[in-house]
């Protein structure tokens, strides 16, 4: 049976921890007992993939032998706070230490295949620890674990590198009453706090350190100086960046914001790219397409975590007996998640993608090819444009809504617009400066505003089709609760609709023109263009 729970101790270093058992056994503080509980033998094994991916999405993978079962436990990581580390330990019992950790049944095993995919965990290194427990209680009762550890970590034929550490774990709700305690031992004993845990210790001892997730691709600075090639993959390269860091946690899919900023990396590179097409190669352009496959996984687990999160708020406007009604929607929600998940994880997994981002990655290394013409061009040159090629056709699309406009109008309207900030953003800091930022918040507030209510049709429409699909699943009491919830988004998007005009009016204003009157002056004036001769401008006479 898997357990899951929040792990809160103290952990210090000592040089000598005899003087720390003495201590222990002698005069405590007065209103604690302690009692010994025994010596343990701890036998752990540390795991990772190549890539370092559990370590990455914030894990330490570790089997425990224990004669001829063993336990296996992931721990999550976290810096110390005044002494005490809170982590998560998530553990479950194997039936031998031979079992390859990814091939446990438990939820263990479930996060390991979850974040791993294909990859094969390999021994990172082994920890052999002699362990003194001691159970500390108070008048309330049993308080802590006081652990006295001599550990041993094996470096090849040297001598065993040893740590000397003394923990005390405790309830979370017991730290208050368990700190008077500490605080007299650690004095007593002259213990410090333990800079880094007994992983990271190890990882020093034995010479491993976790390398970026994706190689140096390049320079990633903007600058007026640059050509519109360079600005591109400069770019890409900062956002690819962005995507790779994210894939651990999205596979892990504990934080749904990990998945949030992998979608809008993937977003914003296939935008770049839209926004660059005439200063880029073909086989550049070609992982556009590529990128649209893993970004339509990625979308569909992510719009079901932006309704999920909204169970609260429709919870919010019922009583407790009606609220719990929407259980049953919620239920629907997570089910197709999951199964959104196991896709997105499939797709994530494939080598398909392997090679996606190991040519993604080269193509970026490699930087724009000298011999292509177009993207030597001054980005000064393009930029402008660039920029005002999106504004026209934002301000075609915005001047054309009207309140009675259909729901796809003002949602064309926001793609455009989020191609027009993106351009901004692209060519905004390094190049043009305050200008182009002040008038990329304006974009933003008004994308803001056709985002809520794409939104509220969204989830609209996700109500009716979970009514048609699955009403005699749900009850009446649910699809009257529903009912209620898609009047209040359609007033929410009546309203929205009058809000626009509000927000797409300083698109038109002074900011654009200041901006656009910058790009203009900033533009280098073209290359002086040689005068023709006569001889070679002459008509060509008879073939001889």
């Amino acid at each position: 049976m898997t357990s899951d729970l929040i792990e809160v101790e103290w952990q210090y270093a000592a040089l000598d921890t005899r003087p720390v058992v003495r201590w222990l056994t002698g005069s405590l503080p007065a209103g604690f007992t302690l009692e010994r509980a025994g010596t343990k033998e701890l036998d752990d094994t540390y795991f990772d993939t190549s890539n370092w991916h559990l370590h990455r999405a914030g894990y330490t993978c570790r089997v425990r032998r224990k004669g001829d079962s063993a336990e296996l436990t992931l721990k999550s990581m976290a810096e110390p706070d005044e002494g005490i580390r809170s982590r998560r330990e998530i553990t479950e019992p194997l039936t031998s230490a031979d079992i390859s950790p990814a091939a446990a049944p438990g939820g263990c095993g479930a996060i390991i295949r979850a974040v791993a995919g294909r990859n094969p965990l390999l021994p990172l290194f082994r920890l052999q620890t002699q362990r003194e427990v001691f159970n500390l209680a108070d008048g309330h009762g049993l308080l802590a674990e006081v652990a006295v550890d001599e550990t041993s970590i094996p470096v090849g034929e040297d001598r065993p590198i040893r740590l000397s550490r003394v923990e005390v774990e405790v309830e979370h709700q017991a730290v208050g009453r368990a700190r008077a305690f500490v605080s007299e031992m650690v004095e007593a004993n002259r213990l410090t706090t333990a800079g880094p845990s007994k992983f990271e210790s190890a990882l020093i001892a034995t010479g491993q350190a976790v390398p970026p997730l994706t190689a140096d691709l390049g320079p990633t600075a903007v600058a007026p100086e640059l050509t519109a090639g360079e600005v591109a993959y400069a770019v890409l390269r900062k956002q690819f960046a962005v995507f790779r860091a994210n894939e651990p946690g999205t596979r892990l899919g504990e934080d749904i914001e990990a998945l949030h900023d992998m979608r809008v990396a993937i977003r914003r590179i296939r935008a770049a790219m839209a926004a660059f097409r005439p200063v880029l190669s073909l086989r550049m352009l070609r992982f556009r397409d590529q990128l649209g496959w893993v970004a339509a996984a990625l979308g569909e687990v992510r719009d079901l975590d932006v309704q999920l999160e909204r169970m609260e708020e429709w919870r919010s406007h019922f009583p407790p007996e009606r609220a719990a009604a929407l259980r049953a929607v919620e239920d629907v929600l997570r089910q197709r998640r999951q199964v959104a998940r196991k896709r997105m994880l499939l797709v994530l997994d494939s080598r398909r993608y392997e090679r996606i981002c190991e040519g993604f990655a080269r193509a970026l290394r490699e930087g724009p090819p000298k011999s292509f013409a177009p993207g030597r061009v001054p980005i000064l040159s393009v930029a402008p444009d660039m920029v005002e090629r999106r504004y026209r056709r934002v301000r075609k699309l915005g001047d054309a809504v009207r309140k009675d406009s259909p729901p796809e109008a003002y949602h064309t309207l926001r793609i455009d617009a989020k191609k027009l900030r993106y351009a901004l953003e692209f060519v905004g800091n390094g190049i043009y400066g305050k200008p182009a930022i002040e008038f990329s918040a304006r974009v933003t507030a008004m994308q803001d505003v056709l985002g809520l209510h794409q939104d509220a049709y969204v989830a609209m429409d996700l109500l009716q089709e979970i009514a048609d699909s699955s009403g005699r699943k749900l009850g009446p009491g649910t699809l009257m609760a529903m009912g209620s919830i898609t009047e209040r988004y359609r007033l929410d998007a009546i309203d929205l609709r009058a809000k626009f005009p509000g927000v797409y009016r300083p698109i038109a204003g002074d900011e654009w023109k200041r901006l656009l009157k910058l790009m203009e002056r900033e533009r280098p004036a073209p290359p002086a263009q040689a005068p023709v001769s006569r001889v070679r401008a002459a008509r060509p006479g008879p073939a001889v």
